[in-house]
């Protein structure tokens, strides 16, 4: 009875973000709730403008979203499509509105373990649903998977699995620890990581690569302490998973393929990199011929044809000029801002970086917050410059990348005290907060 009691006092807020998590594999659905919290975002603002505007929160939300969107804005006067770029950046207007939402409404620590819990179980059903899929050909829910080489669980027919996982992986191990019990956090762990590898998204992999690196150097508890149960535990769970994923015909093909890049000639690496060599040939071509301000967010696809090889095999040659187009997006993060918003995109990227490693980690570590580092991990992993995922712009990655922004600067202004949960800012946090409004 508890937890409907306290469901019931929590409201409806936490319940979208957590309906938009679990829309996700389900395509424009996730849009819906996206919507809503936008819708009353906006009213929030307009209504408690000036609260609003001098919160903490706001501001850190604000300036992170302000690198992402003034490159953009500065790229549209020679954006090679203009209509779709600045399509593009007209929808950018919901996920900001749907963040202000999360942070005005989202502000009790115990809301936030809901949510988070929330999220955990929907990343472990995913997870169940996948491995399901792999021994019997199909889901849960009787969906195939993407392919015979990749398994996507309930994304079927799309490949996201993996790379929809890291997003929220952090958060939802702080929160089987802390709800639940430290067991539970690693089997939740394993489970999650296995789901990851045998999904074959190798950006995913990469993903998860950097979380562990970030973790160890970052996050890692100063008394942080091994048990003798939970090594033996640990050793077992590692040793159980690496004998089922190793075993499965989907991770052996996508590690071949990725060791093939190993003999270090142009064919192998390309073959290796799923044929991106090419993309990124494109995209520096573009970055070289439009140094300032790129081709526009949006428009790489449009403008891909007019700087690839002949032999490209993105492009349908057959086709007249006016109806080609190439490679979707470039496929690595850093090459995107540089080809769509030259360098005043990669200055906003680096200042979004330096935001989030040398402004807001210091108050995530003086808290020491579970929730608020289990966001930022998984924030600062998606934003790692090595990655190679999906589009920062695109509708499906960018709801992900700004949903987890808002709901990292909201737990990062909620504390947990010994004598009880409160929704209040804590003192260390204070001083730290007071140097980042410096550079706000």
């Amino acid at each position: 009875m508890g937890s409907f009691t306290f469901l019931k006092s929590a409201g409806w807020a936490p319940w979208l973000p957590l309906l938009a998590v679990i829309s996700i594999p389900f395509g424009r659905s996730v849009e819906l709730f996206v919507l809503i919290m936008a819708v009353i975002g906006l009213f929030d603002l307009i209504k408690n403008h000036q609260n609003l505007r001098q919160s903490f929160g706001f501001k850190a939300f604000t300036l992170v979203f302000i690198c992402f969107m003034l490159p953009a804005l500065l790229s549209l006067p020679d954006a090679f499509d203009f209509k779709h770029s600045a399509t593009s950046l007209i929808g950018m207007a919901r996920f900001y509105f749907a963040g202000l939402f999360i942070i005005n409404r989202i502000t009790n620590y115990n809301i936030h373990l809901w949510l988070a819990t929330g999220i955990g179980c929907v990343l472990a059903f995913w997870g169940v649903d996948a491995w399901w899929q792999q021994i019997s050909g199909h889901d849960l829910l009787g969906l195939p998977p993407f392919s015979s080489g990749r398994i996507s669980g309930i994304f079927s027919e799309n490949a996201e699995l993996g790379l929809m996982i890291i997003p929220f992986l952090g958060v939802a191990i702080a929160a089987f620890k802390e709800r639940i019990n430290v067991y539970a956090a690693m089997i939740f762990t394993l489970l999650s990581v296995s789901v990851i590898l045998i999904s074959g998204d190798r950006a995913a992999w990469v993903s998860l690569l950097a979380t562990a690196v970030l973790w160890i150097l970052l996050f890692r508890p100063k008394n942080f302490k091994f048990s003798k149960n939970h090594f033996f535990i640990s050793i077992s769970g590692i040793v159980l998973i690496a004998v089922a994923v190793f075993n499965t015909p989907q991770f052996q093909a996508r590690l071949d393929k990725s060791l093939v890049g190993f003999s270090g000639n142009y064919e192998s690496v390309n073959t290796a990199s799923s044929f991106r060599l090419p993309i990124w040939n494109v995209a520096l071509s573009m970055f070289a011929d439009n140094p300032i301000n790129g081709v526009g967010v949006r428009s790489f696809r449009y403008a891909y044809p007019d700087y690839a090889q002949p032999d490209d095999i993105f492009v349908d040659k057959a086709l007249p000029r006016e109806q080609q187009v190439g490679a979707y997006q470039p496929h690595q993060i850093v090459l995107e801002f540089l080809a769509e918003m030259g360098i005043i995109g990669i200055i906003g990227f680096m200042a979004a970086i330096w935001i989030l490693f040398v402004k807001w980690y210091p108050v995530v570590r003086s808290q020491q917050s579970a929730l608020a580092s289990g966001y930022l991990i998984s924030l600062m992993a998606i934003l790692f410059p090595i990655n190679s995922h999906l589009s920062s712009f695109s509708s499906s990655w960018a709801q992900v990348i700004w949903l987890l922004v808002a709901l990292c600067v909201s737990a990062m202004v909620i504390e947990k005290r010994d004598d009880g949960i409160k929704d209040i800012k804590c003192d260390a946090a204070k001083s730290a907060t007071a140097e980042l409004k410096v550079g706000l």
